[in-house]
This record gives structure tokens, C-alpha cells and sequence, in this order.
């Protein structure tokens, strides 16, 4: 059987674990046998992973830097000890991200097994990209690009570890455009690998439990996603209140948490809206609320590929996207969605038309149902690489 490590920083309720849940899900169990090396203990999706997968947590007291440096003077391996205390006190003293991560990537000890395959799957710049050159032998090495690296402002600083890589994934066509502007020199090793969306799934999920829980009458509009600045979240507040000030009879519910719940709570205050956008923080199972939503809108500043797009494809309803990078790979402008750019205008006027208009809204829908979704076919250009 051929040996798979992959290396991933936590396993919380966010668009790349779950995109990881689905590769290891198609991955076939029979002819694979798969080491999960997560950075970090906790996180909601650790029940969710494929009983097969070894999984390993890779900061845990055996491997921090005072328990290598006695492991090693104990049995005589001076120079071993030096080096990884020489790093554990570097790390210390660094002074920017880049140089912690590279350092305690030195710290963090050295996989004791030869893989066929290993994979960094994780944001373009972070330890995992280090830790699977530093730390682990394999055949091939594929790095997975899931953000926008022109959002990346120290993408260049991993350059040298990029070169190392034998194969680059990106999640959409223009994200690999803008990964190769950045390193034309990896142009034939860069591709598109598509997150792998499981549509069954996704609807037997939702019908496991019930949505909303009130008796509004009106319009729902649903946004599913982490709470962040690329998300998106802090320009909602503003929308609803010009939507409500029209008259439309509307209610937003968020599904998410994160860093700026609190900054979006000091907008919902500010315009008094603590009736009409509803925080519903964070859903293992969030897929019943795309099932009962009217209107699904994805306002994010940027993204790689955005997963939650194509599971609101799923459910037909009609969508309303930002124009960030993969939006019209997953969206036919007009006829599966509707796209504008990030603007408090645009995206009022795009509610609100189709608030207006429920012929558009049927239309959206049928051609929705329609459209093909992705599926789990894309596993086969990861697994070509070792065939």
C-alpha cells in the first residue's frame, strides 16, 4: 500500500478542514494508508475524520525542545542536542512569523518514516509548507494553495521552499494565475484541484436537524463562513439597515464566529438591528439553514475557492457573490447567480432586485439544479502523482 503524510495546522470548523475531511474521505482506504499530522490539538472537525487515518498531533510534550534536548544527551547524541536547543532559542528571538515558523520547523522533530507522498495543506505561508521539507521524507512533495496569494504579504519569503516542491494544487483558476505571477519558475509544476464537494452528504446533513427556530415570515438571507475581515462581515450591518430603511421585510442570519464577532456586534448595536441579523456563532451543521434560506449571499473581500459558495449551490437557492478570486468559476453571472464587487451599493441593489424579482429568483434556482457540481472524481490527479 502507498504511504501518505499530510500535514495540517488544526482541524477547526473552517473551508480548508473541511475540504481536507472530503479528500480523506475519497481517498480509497484499500490501496492508501494515511498519516494526519496535525500541528495543533482541539478543533471541531477532529470527530469527523475517517476512522482508517492515523492521525498524530506534532506539539505534544515528547516533541518539545527540553524533552529532545534530554532524549538526546541521554543517549549520547550531543550535536542533535546543540542543534535543536541552538533553534528553540532562536524561534524565541524571532522577530517576524517567517523566522519563528523556520526555526521551530528545526525544533520540531523529524518524521521516523519514508512516504510516497507528503503534502503541506495548509495557508500558503505557513509552518506546515516548511515542516513537510524540513521534516519529512517522501517520493513527491505537493503544496496546497487555498488562499489568494496576492493576499499573502509574505508569500516571496517561502520562495526557496516552494522550489523544493514537486507539484503546486490551487483551489481555482485564478488562484493558480496569481500564484504563478508570483513564481513564474513553477509554472509546470503549478495545477487546479478543485475542493471536492460531496452533495449527498451535504443534503442527507441537512435534513438530520432543523434550521431556524423562529417564526419570522419574511425574506431569510444567510451567510455561512469564518468571522473575519476577508469575509466580509463588518459591510452586513450597513446593507441590512439601508434594506430595512426601504421597507423590505428581511432578517440576515450569520453562521460563523471569529476574531471580529465583536466588531460586528458594535455594528448590529450602532444601527439597531438586534432583531433583523441573527449571530447564530458556529454549526458543526449548518447545512439545514442553507436548506430553509431565501437568499444565500457570500460578501467576502477575498478567497481561494470559498466552499461555502458551492454548498449554497447545492440547495438551488439563489446566490449572491462577491467578485473575489473563484466566484465565476463557480457562478454563471445571470443565469446561476448573481455577482458584484465588494460595495455596500452594489450588493444593496443585488438584495434588493432580488427581493423584487421572483421570476429572476426561479430562474436562479432552475438553472442552479442544473448545473454540475463538483465531485469526487478530482481525487485522481492527487493520486496519479504516485500511481
Amino acid at each position: 500500500m502507498k504511504k501518505i503524510a499530510i500535514v495540517t495546522w488544526k482541524m477547526v470548523l473552517g473551508g480548508t478542514e473541511k475540504s481536507l475531511i472530503s479528500l480523506l474521505e475519497a481517498i480509497p482506504k484499500d490501496k492508501y494508508l494515511i498519516d494526519l499530522l496535525i500541528m495543533d490539538e482541539g478543533g471541531e472537525l477532529n470527530d469527523q475524520i475517517p476512522k482508517q487515518i492515523n492521525v498524530e498531533y506534532l506539539h505534544k510534550s515528547e516533541t518539545s525542545a527540553k524533552h529532545q534536548v534530554a532524549h538526546f544527551v541521554s543517549h549520547g547524541k550531543l550535536l542533535k542536542a546543540i542543534k535543536v536547543g541552538w533553534f528553540s532559542v532562536m524561534s524565541i528571538r524571532s522577530k517576524s512569523k517567517f523566522k519563528w515558523e523556520e526555526n521551530h520547523s528545526k525544533v520540531l522533530q523529524k518524521i521516523d518514516k519514508f512516504y510516497d507522498m507528503a503534502i503541506a495543506y495548509h495557508v500558503p505561508t505557513s509552518l506546515s509548507v516548511m515542516y513537510v521539507i524540513n521534516n519529512i521524507d517522501a517520493k513527491y512533495k505537493v503544496a496546497w494553495i487555498h488562499n489568494d496569494v496576492e493576499y499573502e504579504k509574505d508569500i516571496k519569503l517561502y520562495k526557496k521552499y516552494y522550489l523544493k516542491y514537486n507539484k503546486i494544487f490551487c483551489v481555482s483558476k485564478q488562484s493558480k494565475e496569481n500564484f504563478i505571477k508570483m513564481f513564474p519558475e513553477l509554472r509546470e509544476r503549478t495545477s487546479v484541484f478543485y475542493n471536492i464537494l460531496d452533495a449527498i452528504k451535504i443534503y442527507n446533513l441537512a435534513e438530520e436537524e432543523k434550521g431556524f427556530d423562529d417564526s419570522f415570515n419574511g425574506i431569510r438571507i444567510l451567510t455561512v463562513g469564518r468571522m473575519d475581515s476577508a469575509k466580509g462581515y463588518d459591510i452586513i450591518p450597513l446593507i441590512l439597515h439601508r434594506l430595512l430603511s426601504d421597507g423590505l421585510h428581511v432578517k440576515w442570519y450569520c453562521v460563523g464566529d471569529g476574531d471580529y464577532r465583536e466588531t460586528v456586534e458594535g455594528l448590529i448595536k450602532k444601527y439597531n438591528l438586534e432583531k433583523n441579523m441573527i449571530l447564530l456563532g458556529l454549526k458543526k451543521n449548518p447545512y439545514p439553514y442553507f436548506r430553509e434560506c431565501d437568499i444565500y449571499v457570500q460578501p467576502s473581500r477575498n478567497e481561494g475557492f470559498c466552499n461555502t459558495l458551492s454548498e449554497a449551490k447545492v440547495f438551488s437557492k439563489p446566490i449572491i457573490s462577491t467578485d473575489f478570486v473563484g466566484a465565476r468559476e463557480q457562478i454563471k453571472e445571470g443565469k446561476t447567480g448573481l455577482i458584484v464587487k465588494f460595495d455596500e451599493d452594489e450588493l444593496f441593489l443585488a438584495i434588493k432586485k432580488l427581493y423584487l424579482n421572483k421570476n429572476l429568483c426561479r430562474t436562479l434556482s432552475r438553472n442552479l439544479k442544473a448545473d454540475n457540481l463538483l465531485n469526487k472524481t478530482e481525487v485522481t490527479k492527487l493520486l496519479s502523482i504516485i500511481a
